[in-house]
């Protein structure tokens, strides 16, 4: 008996499967307003740091508003707290009695502090044992004078807060969007390798094979079409969903990775092919995001090769995911492996 299976690759279907899921929390997330104020006595270092939050991909696109403030070392405690993320900058090695005084002020509060200790690269960072005297709900970098470090620095510790939604962070900051896009690309293509491992154990039973595979399509391909819809918005482009979804579902759709999911999917036969199937569910998902990813960057498409070539590496990445996926079920399974383990 012959299974029709949709045609997901087209981008018409593709629109159809992505009306079905609700865009409407993610548009929120990213246009919700914040303010990260950077402090400092030296105000054109404070105003130099901030300027660095809006480099980046995309950096030709104008941010909606201004969300990171340069303000004086003065600044009254109660204004600093009206903020979402206060970012104390000062040079490791000055007498920082004020900068202390600041932090805890602060730290009654819910103002989420960063202290960025820049230092010269040809001194040694600050030691660890000198950091002891800030609050323990207080995050401390030390990072070279150096645009490109201080950079990832405050990226990467801005967002270890979660004060602020990432896509909120990406959206309106430059500086955050590839980062943060290819956190969602990894969280996703993970999330559908392990759907599809859960139920690549259920299509062991020969009679529940074809329809499941039917319907992991249909939850892959929204998983995945969410995917590039977050990352769009994440990268500054229109949220609107009846403009921007045409255009991401032209770049993805009748492609490559759907075709060839497609086919690996439904082409496996019952209790032979749960872990190629975990894996290509992490390689088309993830070589969807690198081709959205690329196009809101350039406004190009992948070629063939290129899309391919990204497929093809993701997918030995989504081998090595599924066979661990795999070992660690035979560990749940057997009370003495897992006892074996701990040992």
């Amino acid at each position: 008996m012959a299974i029709k299976i949709p045609a997901f690759g087209s981008a018409g279907n593709l629109i159809n499967v992505i009306r079905e899921v609700d865009v409407h929390a993610i548009r929120e997330a990213a246009e919700t307003p914040f303010v990260i104020a950077f402090v400092s006595r030296d105000m054109p270092l404070a105003e130099h740091l901030a300027d660095l939050m809006y480099r980046g991909a995309r950096e030709h696109d104008l941010p909606m508003r201004r969300t990171c403030a340069a303000l004086p070392f003065n600044t009254r405690p109660d204004v600093l707290q009206e903020t979402d993320i206060v970012v104390l900058v000062a040079r490791d090695g000055d007498a920082n009695d004020n900068e202390l005084r600041i932090v805890r002020e602060l730290a009654k509060g819910k103002t989420q502090v960063l202290v960025c200790l820049l230092h010269d690269t040809t001194k040694p960072a600050l030691p660890p044992s000198r950091q002891r005297w800030l609050p323990a709900n207080v995050i401390v970098i030390n990072t070279p004078i150096d645009d490109n470090l201080a950079t990832d620095e405050l990226v990467k510790n801005i967002r270890a807060f979660k004060k602020i939604d990432d896509l909120a962070l990406a959206r309106h900051l430059p500086a955050f969007r590839e980062p943060v896009a290819r956190a969602f690309i990894e969280d996703v293509a993970n999330a559908n390798a392990a759907y599809s491992f859960s139920t690549g154990l259920l299509e062991v039973v020969p009679i529940a094979n074809i329809p499941l595979n039917a319907a992991d399509m249909l939850v892959l391909t929204k998983n995945q079409a969410v995917l590039a819809y977050k990352i769009a918005v994440s990268m500054g482009l229109e949220t609107d969903f009846k403009e921007i979804m045409p255009k991401l579902a032209a770049v993805l759709g009748g492609g490559f990775i759907f075709r060839q999911a497609a086919r690996s999917l439904v082409g496996l036969l019952p209790g032979l092919g749960i872990l190629p199937k975990v894996a290509v569910a992490f390689a088309g998902t993830y070589a969807t995001g690198e081709a959205i990813l690329r196009w809101c960057v350039s406004g190009e498409n992948m070629n063939a090769i290129a899309l391919k070539e990204a497929y093809e590496i993701a997918l030995a990445r989504g081998k090595a995911i599924a066979q661990s996926l795999w070992d660690k079920r035979k560990l749940v399974k057997s009370p003495k492996a897992l006892e074996s383990s701990k040992s």
